[in-house]
Parts: structure tokens; sequence; C-alpha cells
């Protein structure tokens, strides 16, 4: 199939996956808890210079577990919008030089930095949607972009969620949960979502492995499948997608194997808010620097 006919193809998809009833109600309750106010240990670091300063702060998780993220806030004597950085499951958070490119626009960042042992998509699955590590991941990117908001220096009420794979995804659940201040969006290969079309797709690379050791280990003849899916409905981007409110700038490479094109598709078709999808045919799930020279005048245009 020809590159314009994936893509006219595509444009139409929603996706197939099953979104809970309950799926508002059960993170808005998740929310809450990542609100609620958390000490913070500010350890200062070595990068200061006359337009910036810099942090490393650790504070804890809805479950206690101690987290850690890069703050970085420009000389300035006015709050600053934040720019909320996330990562991709296989990497770490961006280095200080990376993050410092905001300081340019006078935006500070808060870059989180994952907690080890959440990249399973279906770790602790039969225990309820509260149950899933990424569950738990995700609450833990709200933790972090509420806590951005009680940070001296910061406007709340301008904020602006970036991130690439799974932080593509972090940064979605992130805006989708705080509409009324994060008022832009950008996601490169956001992930993980429509789990059905993944999975007969064949997809077996990155977090999607995980599908395929659950059936081949822990249900082998797939009598626990509808379940498991039905759980995965709690995670999947698709359900987060219509909560959009401000704009969305989201990012596919056409030959991307770890993050289905189709289902970065049906994130894109679901989410009724302002939006823009930029499509990279002869990429796969890598860095696109075309799309973070979007990036920077898409996020420029927020506050001009």
């Amino acid at each position: 199939m020809s590159i314009p006919e994936t893509v006219k193809t595509l444009e139409s998809y929603s996706g197939s996956s099953f979104c809970p009833e309950d799926f508002t109600a059960f993170w808005k309750e998740q929310n809450q808890n990542a609100a609620q106010p958390r000490p913070v240990v500010w350890n200062r670091v070595p990068f200061h210079n006359p337009m910036a300063d810099y942090w490393e702060l650790s504070f804890p998780a809805t479950d206690g577990e101690l987290l850690t993220a890069r703050f970085l806030r420009p000389k300035q004597g006015t709050p600053a919008p934040v720019v909320l950085m996330f990562h991709d499951h296989a990497r770490r958070t961006r280095g200080w030089h990376h993050m410092t490119r905001f300081i340019a626009l006078g935006y500070a960042v808060l870059a989180l930095e994952n907690r080890e042992g959440c990249y399973s998509l279906t770790k602790g699955w039969e225990d309820g949607p509260a149950g899933l590590s990424l569950t738990q991941l995700y609450t833990d990117a709200l933790t972090a972009a509420h806590l951005a908001g009680t940070l001296p220096g910061v406007d709340s009420t301008r904020m602006l969620a970036w991130g690439e794979g799974l932080g593509g995804g972090l940064a979605i659940v992130t805006a989708a949960m705080l509409p009324d201040r994060v008022v832009k969006c950008a996601a490169l290969h956001p992930m993980p979502a429509d789990f059905y079309k993944v999975w007969e797709s064949g997809v077996r690379e990155g977090l999607c492995a995980g599908l395929r050791e659950q059936f081949r280990n822990d249900d082998p003849a797939h009598d626990k499948e509808e379940a498991l899916f039905r759980a995965l409905g709690y995670v999947d981007l698709c359900g987060f997608a219509p909560l959009l409110r401000g704009e969305l700038l989201l990012g596919t490479g056409l030959m991307d194997t770890v993050a289905l094109p189709a289902a970065q598709y049906a994130v894109y078709n679901r989410a009724g808010c302002p939006k823009r999808h930029l499509v990279y045919p002869n990429y796969l799930h890598e860095r696109i620097n075309f799309f973070e020279n979007e990036l920077v005048g898409f996020f420029r245009l927020a506050f001009d």
C-alpha cells in the first residue's frame, strides 16, 4: 500500500478500544489524589547561569514512593509558563542542555523521571484498574503536574505538556486531566493506545511485548483475553483524547513499529480539541528533529 493510501485510510480511523463506563470517574479520583499537597526537597545543581536556575526536586508519589524531577526556572520577576516534559519508556530524562532551550522562550521546565518497574502493560491487571502499573505511572505524571503549579515563579494557569513515546502518552494524560491549566500539548509517537488493534496487528516491541508474554505465560488459551482488554481500557489514550480541551500537536512516523501509527491516528481522531497532525512517512519510533522545530513554534504561539 502506498503512503498516500495508508494516510487516507487512517484519517477516518477512530480505534477499536473498549472505554469503561466509569473511565472519567476513575481518573477524576486518581487526579484528586495526585493533587494533594506534598513536601518537596530542593537540591541545587551546578548549572546556574545569568538566565536561569536549576534544581533537582524529590517528592512523594501517591503511594509514598519517592519521585524525582528536574526543574529549571528563568531569572525573571514575573511568574513563568511551565513546560511539563515526559520521556519514553526506553530512555531517561533529557539533558539539562536540551531543556534549557525553553528558557529562551521565558518558560520554566519540570521534567519527571519515570520510576523503574512500571513499564509493563499487564502487571497488576487482575487487581483492577488501580492495580495496573501504568495507572501508577500516569498518576505520577499528574502528581508532577500539580506540583509544578505550586512551585515559586511558575504560572499555574499557563502550562504546556510535551513528550515522546510513552512520554507523549503522559503528556496527553496530563493535558486531559488538567484542561484548565494545560493550554497546549505536544506528543510525538504517543503510546499506549488501541490495544486490540495493536495486538491484532502483531506489534510485539517495546511496551507491547508485555501482551505476548501475558498470553504465553499466564493465559495461553486466551480465556481471560476479554477481561484483560477491558482492564487495559483504563490506561488507553483513546479514553483520554476526548477530554482534551487545549491545543494538540501530534507527530507520527509511519514506519513506527513500537507505537502503531493506526493507534496514534485513533487518539488524534478522537480528540475534539483544536489539533494538528504532522506525519513523517520515513521515520521509525525515533526522535524527529523536524517535529521539535515545529514544537518551538507551537509553544511560542501559546502566549503571544
